[in-house]
């Protein structure tokens, strides 16, 4: 291919040959160029438009020398549709002498179709009067390279982390994907050219400028760590951020890619919160440090405004708030709440389900309950319910000044709370329980063994026949535990005296029908009064086996009682009548028996008892204040 007007010069002298030696000895080197590179190389006539091409238009682009046309419509015809008015304007633009150098990225048509992506650049050539006359210029296929940015821009918008390309030296931002911009939650408009310091959280201010001197000095990072930022609606969120910066000649690139990571942050601070609150919650013994720490606990790791728990007082339609932490520091006094004034609050506790509500200015269903709220300056809460056996006894809150959408975790966290702090709560009630059942115990285990002393030392004096002794105290022994199982059995240290009675008597009913009728209202009675009316009942008992009804098989015994009512204290009257054994006779003299049944239970229940030996059998009486029997209750 010749590039340029070659003349031979001929008569010309040795001199006048050497300026078109020289110039063919250029066009050849110019020739042998062209014809080396892959680049397509042209030379524009302005003068003539006429347009020669080297060898790359055929072997690059698939077009032979028969198919060119020798001027410029060629050429601009084979541009594709869209891209031929920005070629032409940027030619026209050059030709009106704004520059001589022109450049444009378009898609070429090639010879055997399809087009190739150029990167097409030139300089003009102008006469000594600025007339363009001739334009030289070569074509780059960037095909591949305009693939590749295509899918490096899929990837870089499609991606689901984000991503910003910064200048390292002032920390502009150049380019940022959409993820980006959901994670600052702020539009590419107030990224793209600003500083990204201003996405730094003050307090981190310190660990931001060091970072920043060493991108400025163009050193070569590639680092991986944890940052925070602050969204452009001023939430402080967490990052993962993969930072690489490296030099290319003489410019600096930095790149980094930043994947929020501030619910995996928020879940591990909920699990070591529960670990925590775990631990610690062995160590208190009370119910106020028990509610405290969960209080400070729960609003700390949620970072609400409060939090705190209310003791639910249903009988009394009341809830106590105590102790409740405020994420200022401020100290709030316990105060009682009637019930009432949050109706649909309760409602819905009381039915188990966690109340969570972003924002109580939108929340039609709480009805009158939401301007309390908002009265008491929150905006967004949420509670859970302790129960206990279905019954509503106490709330665990977190509040919040102003909006905020609950997520399910943190819904399942503050239940979890609620739950560590229940089983805290019920360890301690528990353990005070079992110091009184303790101290009870003792203080009972004092009293029986008193009495079995008293009992025995009782039945041994003055004693001549000693089987008879040892029958007749280990009967009473038997009896005393007796009345102690029946204590037992119940949640308090009380029995219903018609189970004192029968258990007391049991010992002494040989199963003939009719032998002992019980008849009297419900009545229970304290431990004290129970103790000391069994061993009077086994001493009736034994006495009736022995001399009265029920040493005969057609004797019967009656015990009935009944309550009386008085301007100050209700009285007990009972009363034990014998009927069918052999004729009374009144003894004569008064044995330990007789003197328990006389003085062992008035002196326990403060009443009166009296024994008549009637012709008909043996009548005890007995009258106390309900007071007296129900003394230990």
């Amino acid at each position: 291919m010749a590039v340029g007007d070659r003349r031979d010069g001929v008569g010309a002298n040795a001199d006048g040959d050497k300026p078109c030696r020289e110039r063919n000895s250029i066009d050849e080197r110019y020739r042998l160029v062209a014809k080396a590179t892959n680049d397509v190389v042209w030379d524009w006539d302005l003068e003539h438009d006429a347009i020669v091409w080297n060898e790359a238009l055929e072997t690059s682009y698939g077009w032979p020398p028969g198919h060119v046309g020798p001027g410029s419509a060629w050429w601009l015809g084979n541009i594709h549709p869209d891209d031929r008015g920005a070629v032409s304007a940027g030619l026209n633009a050059v030709f009106e002498g704004r520059s001589d150098l022109w450049s444009h990225q378009y898609r070429f048509l090639k010879g055997g179709g399809g087009y190739a992506d150029v990167l097409d650049r030139a300089y003009l050539v102008r006469d000594a009067s600025g007339i363009p006359l001739r334009m030289v210029g070569a074509m780059l296929d960037i095909t591949v390279r305009t693939q590749l940015e295509a899918q490096f821009r899929a990837v870089f918008e499609g991606a689901n982390i984000g991503i910003v390309q910064f200048d390292p030296r002032s920390v502009l931002a150049l380019r940022v994907n959409a993820k980006l911009c959901e994670i600052w939650g702020a539009p590419e408009s107030e990224i793209v050219g600003c500083s990204l310091a201003q996405w730094t959280p003050a307090e981190d201010a310190g660990e931001r400028e060091a970072l920043h001197r060493r991108l400025a000095t163009g050193e070569t990072l590639q680092d991986r760590f944890e940052k925070r930022y602050r969204r452009r609606d001023g939430r402080l969120i967490w990052a993962r951020v993969n930072l690489v910066s490296q030099t290319l000649g003489d410019e600096v690139h930095a790149m980094a890619m930043i994947e929020d990571i501030t619910e995996e942050k928020r879940a591990d601070a909920r699990r070591d919160a529960l670990l925590s609150l775990g631990d610690r919650l062995r160590e208190l013994r009370s119910n106020a440090e028990v509610v405290a720490m969960t209080a400070e606990i729960l609003g700390r790791t949620l970072a609400t405004t409060r939090a705190g728990y209310g003791m639910v007082d249903l009988p009394a339609g009341l809830v106590t708030v105590a102790h409740s932490w405020s994420s200022d520091g401020q100290v709030f006094p316990s105060q009682t709440l009637p019930l009432d004034e949050y109706p649909a609050s309760i409602a819905s506790l009381r039915r188990g389900e966690v109340l969570a509500v972003p924002d109580l200015a939108s929340a039609p269903e709480l009805d009158t309950d939401a301007a309390l709220y908002i009265a008491q300056g929150v905006r967004a809460v949420i509670s859970v319910p302790l129960l206990r056996r279905g019954r509503l006894v106490g709330v665990l809150y977190a509040t919040e000044a102003s909006p905020r959408a609950w997520t399910q975790n943190e819904i399942d966290f503050v239940r979890d709370v609620a739950e560590r702090a229940w089983s805290g709560l019920t360890r301690i009630e528990a353990d005070e329980q079992q110091r009184i059942l303790n101290r009870e115990l003792s203080h009972r285990m004092k009293n029986t063994l008193a009495m079995v002393q008293a009992i025995a030392s009782q039945s041994l004096r003055n004693v001549t026949d000693i089987e008879a002794a040892k029958h007749a105290l280990a009967a009473r022994l038997i009896a005393l535990g007796k009345a102690h199982d029946i204590l037992l059995t119940g949640q308090r240290e009380s029995a219903e005296m018609e189970a004192v009675l029968t258990s007391a008597l049991s010992l002494h009913d040989d199963q003939q029908p009719g032998r002992f009728h019980l008849s009297g209202p419900d009545i229970v009675i304290g431990s004290k009064a129970a103790l000391s009316l069994a061993l009077m009942m086994h001493e009736l008992a034994t006495n009736a086996a022995k001399y009265g009804a029920l040493s005969r098989p057609d004797g019967r015994v009656t015990v009935a009682w009944s309550v009386v009512a008085a301007d100050e204290d209700d009285t007990i009257h009972l009363t034990w009548s014998e009927r069918g054994g052999p004729l009374v006779q009144p003894p004569t003299r008064k044995g330990f028996g007789s003197r328990l049944i006389e003085r062992g239970l008035a002196g326990a229940v403060g009443g009166e008892v009296s024994l008549a030996y009637e012709p008909d059998g043996l009548v005890c009486r007995v009258m106390a204040p309900l007071s007296g029997f129900q003394g230990n209750f």
